[in-house]
C-alpha cells in the first residue's frame, strides 16, 4: 500500500514538474512573441518617404510658400530621403475636403485655415470670437502659447496632428456703399459673409443683409450687384480682384484666422522618432517663413487696393471699442459650443476684456 502511495506521490511530482515546465515554456514563448511583434512594428530610422501636401490657393500665395519651405527644409534635413510634393490651387480639394482627407489618411499633409475647424469639433469655434486680437504680433503670441497648444490637442483628438501654426489673415470689410466707420453703417449694406455661423449672426445682429457664400462665387456676386460688400482678408480681396467692384475698404481686423501645418496620423506613423522630430522642426521653420510672407503681403494688398482707388479707413481705438461691444453677446453663444473652460483660456490668453 505504502509502495503504491509512494509511486502515486512520485507520479504526482512528475506531473506537477511537467506543468511547471510547460508554463515556463508558454511564458517564454509569449515574451518572445511580444519582442518579435515590437521589432516587426518598430519604424527603422533612415527610411525613404514621399508625401503629398495640399493648399487651396495658388503658387503666388504665402501659404504655398510655406508649404514649399516645409518641403525644401525636410528634404535638406534628410538628404532627400523624405520628399514632399506640394499641390496648389485646390487640386486635392477644398479646405474641408482636404482636412477630412488628412483626418482619414488619404492626404498626407495640408496647410489649411481655421475657417473649417469647427466642422470637426465645435470647441474650435472659440477661435471665432470677433475682435479677439488686432495685430499679427498678438496672434503669434496667442497661437504659440497655451491656447494654440489646446487647439492642437483638440484637433489631435479628432485625428488631425498639428506641427506648427502659421497665419491666414485678419478679416476686413469692403463694399461700394459707404466707409464702415461704425456698426450702424452695416445696416445699409448687403454683405457677403463666409460660411461661418458666428460671423453671419454678428452681421445680422448689426442689421446687415447677410448672404453666406463660398469664395469662388464672390467676384460674380459683386459684379452683378447681388451683394454690396464682402468680408475677407486683404490678401484674398486683392488677389481675387474683388476690389475691382468695391469703393471702400475698412481695415477692421475683426477676426483672426490661423493656418495649421497638418500631417495625417498615417503619415506620422511611417516616420521614425528621429524623422518625426525633423519633420516637426521643418514645419516650425516653414511656419515662420509663411508668417513673415503673410505680414508683408498683407501690407502690399492694402496699399495696392488704396492705389486702385479704394477709400481706406482704419478703425480707431474708439471705433474698435464700439464694434467689440457688439460682439459680446456672441461669446455666450460660443461658450455653449466650446465650453466655459476653453473660452476662459482663450479670453485670458488674448487679453480680451468685456
Amino acid at each position: 500500500m505504502e509502495s503504491n502511495q509512494a509511486e502515486g506521490v512520485n507520479e504526482m511530482k512528475k506531473y506537477l514538474l511537467a506543468l511547471i515546465l510547460l508554463s515556463s515554456i508558454i511564458v517564454l514563448a509569449a515574451c518572445g512573441g511580444d519582442d518579435s511583434e515590437d521589432s516587426a512594428t518598430a519604424v527603422e530610422p533612415g527610411g525613404s518617404h514621399e508625401f503629398r501636401a495640399g493648399v487651396v490657393v495658388g503658387d503666388w500665395s504665402p501659404h504655398y510658400e510655406g508649404a514649399q519651405a516645409w518641403a525644401d527644409s525636410i528634404g535638406e534635413k534628410t538628404d532627400g530621403r523624405i520628399q514632399i510634393t506640394v499641390f496648389p490651387d485646390g487640386q486635392l480639394g477644398g479646405e474641408r475636403e482636404m482636412l477630412e482627407a488628412v483626418q482619414n489618411g488619404s492626404l498626407d499633409i495640408g496647410l489649411l485655415s481655421s475657417a473649417v475647424y469647427s466642422a470637426f469639433d465645435p470647441k474650435m469655434t472659440a477661435l471665432d470670437i470677433p475682435f479677439l486680437m488686432s495685430t499679427f504680433e498678438e496672434a503669434e503670441a496667442f497661437m504659440d502659447g497655451p491656447a494654440g497648444e489646446e487647439f492642437a490637442s483638440i484637433l489631435l483628438d479628432n485625428g488631425i496632428r498639428t506641427l506648427a501654426w502659421g497665419h491666414n489673415d485678419f478679416r476686413v470689410i469692403t463694399n461700394n456703399v459707404a466707409a464702415v466707420e461704425s456698426p450702424e453703417v452695416l445696416s445699409s449694406i448687403k454683405m457677403r459673409v463666409p460660411e461661418s455661423k458666428v460671423l453671419a449672426d454678428w452681421y445680422t445682429e448689426l442689421g446687415a443683409q447677410v448672404t453666406p457664400m463660398p469664395f469662388p462665387d464672390i467676384y460674380t456676386a459683386l459684379q452683378q450687384g447681388v451683394v454690396d460688400g464682402q468680408d475677407n482678408g486683404p490678401i484674398l480681396s486683392f488677389a481675387g480682384k474683388l476690389f475691382e467692384h468695391q469703393s471702400y475698404l475698412t481695415v477692421s481686423n475683426h477676426q483672426y484666422s490661423p493656418i495649421g501645418f497638418f500631417i495625417s496620423e498615417d503619415a506620422w506613423a511611417k516616420l521614425s522618432e528621429e524623422d518625426q522630430a525633423l519633420m516637426e522642426e521643418a514645419a516650425q521653420e516653414a511656419a515662420q517663413i509663411e508668417r513673415e510672407a503673410i505680414r508683408n503681403f498683407n501690407e502690399v494688398a492694402i496699399s495696392s487696393m488704396e492705389e486702385a482707388g479704394l477709400e481706406t479707413y482704419y478703425l480707431t481705438d474708439e471705433d474698435r471699442a464700439k464694434f467689440k461691444e457688439t460682439s459680446h453677446p456672441f461669446i455666450d453663444q460660443i461658450r455653449s459650443e466650446a465650453g466655459d473652460e476653453l473660452v476662459d483660456l482663450v479670453l485670458e490668453e488674448a487679453g480680451y476684456t468685456q
